[in-house]
């Protein structure tokens, strides 16, 4: 006898995130994500529509680019800006690229098209964040700029402080990161800082 369970295509009774996390990173969780990802036909024009648009801006650049992603409580929003920014940046999801589950799981000819050009010729990192999660926003003390470029700050891995991070990235530059790092903790420790 055929029961209801038999109908889907997954089982029923697994575990089903009620929220999508932009800021999840767990391995399992973001394949199941993509792979269960429902791309409807508003939601893919939506993927060609960004996806063209990166490609069109490596072309020719201009100012005044980006994607703000808005909609009401529930909407997907979450979503769809983790699945853009996986997939663009082909993070690595359990040994395979998200953008080829993606491609898999979407089966939208033009999708992949795009994605395989992004991915192949241009080198992407996508800086995945919550914006509503950071102290800043909470408390309202800083710029969504000023959260933005820290998210990217931590990301990259310099420090959060505008100053030092500055410093970081013109002794980079230089090529003497490496060398100030070594004598800085030099320092510190021959002081008593650990």
């Amino acid at each position: 006898m055929e029961t209801i369970r038999s109908l889907f295509a997954k089982p029923i009774d697994r575990k089903i995130e009620e929220v999508i996390k932009v800021d999840q990173a767990n391995e399992q969780t973001v394949l199941t994500e993509l792979e269960e990802y429902i791309v409807t036909e508003s939601i893919g024009e939506h993927f060609r529509l960004v996806y063209d648009e990166i490609i069109q801006v490596s072309k020719s650049p201009r100012e005044g680019i980006g994607v703000w992603v808005s909609g009401f409580f529930g909407s997907g929003k979450s979503s769809f800006a983790k699945i853009l920014g996986y997939t663009v940046a082909a993070i690595p999801v359990c040994k395979r690229s998200a953008s080829e589950i993606f491609k898999e799981n979407v089966k939208d000819t033009k999708i992949s098209g795009l994605l395989d050009v992004i991915n192949r010729t241009l080198p992407t990192k996508a800086v995945i964040f919550d914006v509503s999660m950071d102290r800043g926003v909470r408390t309202a003390s800083e710029r969504i700029t000023e959260i933005m470029y820290k998210a990217l700050l931590r990301e990259l891995d310099y420090a959060e402080d505008f100053d030092l991070a500055d410093l970081e990235i013109t002794l980079e530059d230089d090529g003497r990161l490496d060398e100030f790092c070594k004598r800085f903790e030099k320092c510190t420790v021959s002081h008593g800082g650990s």
